[in-house]
């Protein structure tokens, strides 16, 4: 297929474009003699690099036969995304399920999220992400919608997350942003990035943010600081490399562990302040990321390259959480009926992901094809510890009215190990594009994964193994200029820790994805996407309740929370997207979409009703010509109705709007003064149904930014 302007460089994975960057350093040694080739290669490297897509190859939006989104960083700033929450409130096809204040539930196509990578490397276990992560040093923000057994090997037909780094740039530049908002949130962030010679070979860049925030919930308070440092540079004339850390606090007070609860025991919906909670105030979670990381790129020749990425990670997370239930319901009358049950932990977590890729281009059959091929190692081990708690199982006051002070601070004794994880993934990867015509482009790609883990829950063996393989197979087809129809399929399986009421391990989750669409590029790269997807999983885990396993139905808490319990069932997914991105004239733009799905057990009921049947997105940036100094944008988002249904009755969130939006203008080249705004309508609405407890989402926010740019 014909190559065209790039409409937005698409995700995951590493490397970059070969053919791109061949063209772009040729261009360059025509007009430089041999004494600057090392000034170009790392120059045009820094300016042409970009991470793959959902194939691994070098393909742009336009080009890759899945539904993709891109959140720019000017677009980040423009609207304080300052956390993942935030920000994947905004993306097309992504929703967010907080059900507690510090853990957090994403979905896509009906399925929990649990694959987040960084600048293409990542594993993918876990579906439920703790604390604010910090968006303050990222590029971009890339959205896989779709299988990505191509890219994981193992995952489940939701999508992927690809967190781009930033990286050094070609000149001096430096900006400060200063934040004041609603409830005593100040920001600082600081981005310089230099060149470290006078070629410019060599360049650094430093981002420190720091963020001092409290909530329209009762107690509750978070304290998050940022640092990143990243260093690139040239070691020959074909070998660059790229060494760095991110080292990321995140600490919270007046944390709930699960949440409000929503129904009464006969069977009415509760309807509470937006403030209240169960918190109590000793309360804390705070978590601790960091994270060393090397990326070795060698330019073979001008159509191959080999790109070695090195992650190391390490995780804390520590923990006095007090939770709230019921054995008899919430009274409606006197609000009596609650328990209390607090809990200390402990955990840690090391992750080593080493990648080695190498990417090509090669001629036969009169055309020009791509080709990626790569191996990932990678190893966790978790530890998790549990402090017994020897006080605080207290029956609990009328709710609503709780202060914080109502439960003590516990008693707790020694430390013991609760359960480990000592995982092991390596998997050899491989996709090829090839240029069956002019118009038609094939994507053939496979993953072979072995997958071993030794773990254990509470006593209880969570060990599994796995070794198989994902295939892909995709095309495009550009039936006329700018019109690409596109069609891609994939499957994938997820190994699940969770336990069977056997106390057995579940077993893997296994998934299948189809997807069928047209993209349409207009001038100044405006894309829209049209896509229809099927969406298939076996297995998927799904909540039954809490027991101790001895069989005995106590009455005390001692019953209640010694394992989680689950089955397995089968969900089918049926939907369609309809995705807009890029500027609609020299003064608009726009990017968001309408997603509408239906999602269904193998016995015809409806499954995961906590998840909206039909969302829409927009973000609408206004850049006046009668006015250079002003900048304005509109979000908005929309989800239909959403329930739960709980053994007292339906919990149901009724269909609700959220707008917000931003004004900036620049006082000169340097200083600009930006406020921005969210539920601007102060919409009521539940931050989740996916349990019969959650919060209630934001009230209006505001805040103003000052921000200053060199």
């Amino acid at each position: 297929m014909t190559k065209k302007q790039v409409f937005a460089l698409s995700p995951i994975m590493l490397a970059m474009a070969v053919q791109a960057q061949s063209a772009a350093v040729d261009n360059s040694e025509v007009a430089a003699d041999e004494d600057n080739i090392e000034v170009i290669r790392i120059v045009e490297s820094r300016v042409q690099r970009i991470s793959s897509g959902a194939t691994g190859l070098g393909l742009d939006s336009f080009d890759t036969p899945q539904s993709l989104s891109i959140l720019e960083s000017e677009l980040i700033e423009d609207y304080r995304l300052s956390d993942i929450n935030s920000l994947f409130k905004q993306v097309t096809g992504i929703n967010v399920d907080q059900s507690e204040t510090d853990r957090t539930y994403f979905n896509a196509r009906g399925f929990d999220i649990t694959s987040m990578h960084i600048d293409g490397s990542g594993i993918p276990f876990g579906d439920i992400f703790v604390g604010d992560l910090d968006t303050a040093i990222y590029e971009k923000v890339e959205f896989i919608r779709g299988s990505n057994g191509l890219i994981t090997g193992l995952g489940n037909p939701s999508g992927t997350v690809n967190y781009v780094r930033k990286r050094p740039g070609n000149e001096t530049e430096a900006s400060v942003d200063f934040t004041l908002g609603r409830w005593a949130n100040m920001r600082t962030v600081a981005d310089v990035s230099t060149p470290l010679t006078d070629s410019g070979s060599w360049a650094a860049r430093v981002v420190v943010a720091h963020q001092d925030k409290e909530s329209w919930l009762n107690l509750y308070e978070n304290e998050r600081s940022v640092f990143y440092g990243i260093i690139d540079g040239q070691l020959s004339d074909d070998v660059t490399i790229m060494f760095g850390y991110s080292h990321q606090d995140n600490n919270s007070d007046g944390v709930t562990w699960g949440a409000v609860p929503l129904i009464y025991s006969d069977g009415t919906q509760v309807d509470f302040d937006r403030s209240t909670t169960t918190a109590m105030d000793w309360t804390y979670w705070d978590t601790l990321n960091k994270t060393a990381f090397a990326e070795l790129n060698w330019f073979i020749n001008d159509n191959l390259q080999y790109t070695s990425k090195l992650n190391h990670i390490r995780y804390e997370d520590h923990s006095a959480l007090f939770y709230t239930y019921s054995n008899t319901g919430l009274d409606a009358e006197t609000g009596l009926g609650m328990l209390g049950y607090p809990g200390k932990y402990d955990a840690e977590d090391k992750t080593l992901i080493w990648d080695n890729n190498l990417q090509g281009a090669f001629e036969a059959w009169g055309r020009e094809h791509t080709f990626n091929v790569g191996i990932s190692v990678a190893d966790a081990e978790t530890s998790d510890m549990d402090y017994g708690a020897l006080s605080g199982f207290d029956v609990m006051p009328a709710l609503p009215g709780w202060t914080g002070t109502e439960v003590a601070l516990p008693e707790w004794a020694a430390p013991y190990q609760a359960g480990y994880t000592d995982i092991s993934l390596n998997r050899f990867y491989g996709s090829v594009q090839l240029a069956v015509t002019d118009a038609l482009d094939l994507v053939l790609g496979v993953s072979f994964v072995d997958y071993e883990n030794e773990g254990e829950s509470w006593g209880a063996s969570t060990s599994t193994s796995e070794d198989g393989s994902s295939p892909y197979i995709g095309f495009t087809w550009e039936v006329l200029e700018g019109l690409n129809v596109y069609g891609s399929y994939s499957d994938i399986y997820q190994p699940q820790y969770y336990l069977n009421e056997d106390l057995q391990p579940l077993g893997s989750a296994e998934g299948r994805s189809y997807e069928m669409g047209v993209k349409k590029e207009f001038a100044n790269n405006f894309l829209l996407t049209v896509a229809l997807f099927r969406t298939e999983q076996e297995n998927l885990y799904e909540f039954l309740g809490y027991d101790d396993g001895d069989g005995v139905d106590d009455d005390d808490y001692s019953d209640e929370f010694n394992y989680a319990l689950y089955r397995g069932v089968s969900v089918d997914s049926n939907g369609f997207e309809i995705e807009l991105s890029g500027a609609i004239t020299d003064e608009l733009s726009v990017q968001g979409g309408l997603t509408v799905l239906s999602m269904d057990e193998e016995n015809g009921d409806e499954a995961r009703t906590f998840i909206p049947r039909r969302t829409f997105k927009l973000l609408a940036d206004y850049a006046p010509a009668w006015n250079e100094k002003l900048n304005m944008g509109l979000s908005a988002r929309y989800q239909s109705e959403t329930y739960f249904t709980s053994g007292y009755g339906r919990i149901t969130q009724d269909a609700y709007a959220v707008l917000g939006g931003y004004v900036t203008y620049s006082f000169n080249d340097n200083l600009s003064f930006s406020l921005n705004m969210d539920n601007i309508t102060d919409e009521k609405y539940l931050s989740s149904v996916r349990t019969e407890q959650a919060f209630y989402g934001s009230p209006t926010n505001y805040s103003l930014t000052v921000s200053w740019d060199y």
